[in-house]
């Protein structure tokens, strides 16, 4: 039965895709770009350094200012690599470190996984850039929008970590030695980092695609339906619809601290160790985005201190 669904799913896709090429042609110029303009400048030079930084054991002597974030919630203070990519160069950036530092033994299995699950987010240049400056056109947001994001990222990370991961442990600082045994750590990050953001590439053609489809139900919510899928084009679409900040930001929000399928499949795209446990990752998105619109919620509409 499953096989056969699927066959008619992709069945139905192909037609589609011949009766109406230009939704399909406008969606995978879409991704591309936004793979050629945004993503790839952004994060290939970060994947490059980052996979040499933590090949040669610098990590945590460059992380050093996140070991407090580590020890509040009771990881190892390896993992702070981790949580500095997260917090600041966004998807797939945490993923990328905490399966690396796993596969070179800095940091156990279950503590990538929660790094990955708490702290893989969408980075403050896309919301300050892309969503305060480019759709909103109002630099004054892009304080309180940040301070809203990471207050929600805080009290996500906090039920993530006590709901989902209890039982991790502390363990020693671990460092490895000053000098790999490896000659060929360029070429590996190099090669590595060029493999990753190629998958990213795909997937995001691939769901901007999806989104350009979904566009065409008429529906006034339909742009929250594509930043389900892909969060560039769902914002887009939602800021043409809704000329008020307060209803965009919050509906905004919640897309944000999910970060999209397309982000979800970016992330395990990049997971080649099998570190992380889908399952989990997905729950932990579905509660971020939860505690995104209660907290958005209370900050447009309840304080006002947001969307003005």
């Amino acid at each position: 039965m499953g096989k056969k669904i699927t066959a008619f799913i992709f069945t139905a896709l192909f037609i589609f895709m011949i009766l109406k090429p230009e939704i399909i042609l406008e969606g995978a110029k879409s991704g591309i770009l936004l793979w050629f303009e945004a993503v790839m400048p952004s994060l290939l030079p970060y994947m490059i350094i980052s996979g040499l930084v933590i090949s040669s054991g610098f990590s945590g002597d460059m992380a050093f200012i996140m070991k407090p974030v580590a020890r509040l919630f009771c990881i190892n203070p390896s993992a702070s690599y981790c949580i500095l990519s997260g917090i600041f160069f966004g998807y797939p950036s945490c993923a990328v470190s905490a399966a690396q530092m796993y596969r070179n033994g800095i940091i156990d299995r279950r503590t990538a996984c929660f790094c990955a699950c708490a702290f893989n987010n969408i980075g403050p240049a896309f919301i300050a850039g892309f969503f305060c400056t480019g759709i909103l056109k109002d630099t004054s947001t892009i304080v309180p929008v940040l301070i809203l994001f990471y207050i929600i990222l805080l009290l996500s990370i906090i039920i993530i970590r006590f709901c989902f991961f209890r039982k991790i442990s502390i363990g020693p600082d671990s460092m490895l030695p000053e000098k790999m045994a490896s000659g060929n750590i360029f070429d590996t990050a190099i090669m590595s980092a060029l493999t990753n953001i190629a998958k990213l590439g795909g997937y995001i053609v691939v769901f901007s695609i999806i989104a350009a489809v979904i566009s065409l139900i008429p529906w006034k919510y339909t742009g929250f339906l594509c930043g389900l899928a892909e969060v560039t084009t769902g914002i887009e679409r939602l800021s043409c619809v809704f000329a008020d900040k307060r209803p965009l930001i919050m509906l905004v929000m919640p897309l944000l601290s999910f970060g999209g399928i397309s982000g979800i499949f970016q992330t395990f795209g990049v997971d080649t160790d099998g570190v992380i446990d889908k399952k989990k990752y997905i729950i932990s998105k579905l509660t971020a985005a939860a505690v995104s619109a209660a907290v958005s919620y209370i900050a447009v509409y309840v304080i006002g201190v947001v969307g003005k």
